[in-house]
């Protein structure tokens, strides 16, 4: 190979680098600047919304996509968060700052005790056993008035001003920027998970849990770390839903099979195994979902719909679309 050859080969590798690294940079520069540019509280809200369900959907990719755990309860792990963090701010005062990590870690603890009960069954019989789970969360919750205040509605304080910044409800670029913040961290913890042991070992176990066994691997103590992982994120993520949005209710609309079908769709449109793809999946179906607000339920049938496209005819979802603009 002449030096021509090495130094053509090297430069056609740099310029894909650098394009690379610029797609990445205009991604990140939109998501930042994108709503301070538009100045608009409507699209703010979207922009917010698409964000938290985009993380919703990538921590369950963590379960469904890396270790092929089926968590039909997903959204009952949300509601403990959310129901930690306002509980403990409105009936001990505690912070709702400190709120995120109570809720983490309260939903990691819970996520922990049924995963002992859950993981040890196989395929459909774990996704019940969730199922049932995430519904008894629910229903624990509105059959406690007197302390949830169940389906009265609990009203949830707004995150304290902090280094200046205020948190007021009606500063929703300051609850947009943090949830990029916690999205950046949570993004950025469970990328270093997959990429280490850990997530080796959880591909194993989505691609043979038996042949994963006869190895020699632990596969009940492998699939209990990634269920108490990813609620510990779940957690968090349901801690600032709840200051963000101010009334909690444990309707099957917040915390039931509702919401759960709807991060379960967007994560099967994004991709699984990706983490990423689930973030832009959330932008297309989020503004789907507020472009045909009008049809109510309906939009859950179109979802379902959907869901069953991408399962039959596009497995890879958006993350199979990635060669032709990455």
């Amino acid at each position: 190979m002449t030096n021509a050859t090495v130094m053509t080969a090297g430069l056609g590798v740099w310029h894909s680098h650098g394009a690379h690294i610029l797609k990445i940079v205009v991604l990140l520069a939109l998501l930042i600047f994108a709503p301070t540019l538009i100045d608009n509280d409507y699209l703010t809200r979207i922009f917010i919304s698409a964000v938290m369900m985009g993380l919703m959907a990538a921590i369950f990719d963590l379960m469904i996509g890396y270790a092929g755990l089926i968590n039909f309860g997903y959204a009952g792990f949300l509601a403990i968060g959310a129901y930690t963090s306002a509980l403990g701010s409105f009936h001990y005062g505690i912070s709702p700052w400190l709120g995120l990590l109570t809720g983490g870690l309260m939903t990691a603890f819970i996520g922990f005790l049924a995963g002992v009960i859950t993981l040890r069954l196989r395929g459909l019989y774990v996704a019940l056993m969730t199922f049932f789970v995430g519904e008894a969360i629910r229903f624990t919750i509105s059959n406690t008035p007197d302390f949830t205040r169940g389906m009265l509605g609990l009203s949830v304080p707004p995150f304290p001003d902090i280094l200046g910044i205020d948190f007021s409800r009606g500063d929703l670029l300051n609850y947009y920027y943090l949830v990029l913040v916690l999205g950046a961290i949570i993004m950025g913890l469970m990328w270093w998970l997959v990429k280490s042991r850990f997530g080796l070992a959880f591909e194993a176990l989505r691609e043979d849990q038996l042949a994963s066994q006869s190895m020699g691997l632990n596969t009940t103590k492998y699939k209990l770390y990634n269920f108490t992982i990813a609620s510990f994120f779940a957690g968090v993520m349901g801690a600032y839903y709840a200051h963000y949005i101010s009334i909690l209710s444990p309707t099957p609309e917040e915390f039931g099979v509702y919401r759960t079908v709807e991060i379960l769709t967007i994560t099967y449109v994004g991709g699984r195994g990706t983490l990423w793809g689930s973030i832009f999946a959330a932008f297309l179906l989020i503004g789907f979902q507020e472009y045909f607000r009008g049809l109510g339920p309906w939009r859950l049938v179109i979802f379902g719909a959907l869901l069953i496209f991408v399962m039959l005819f596009a497995r890879k979802g958006l993350s199979g679309l990635k060669k032709y603009f990455w």
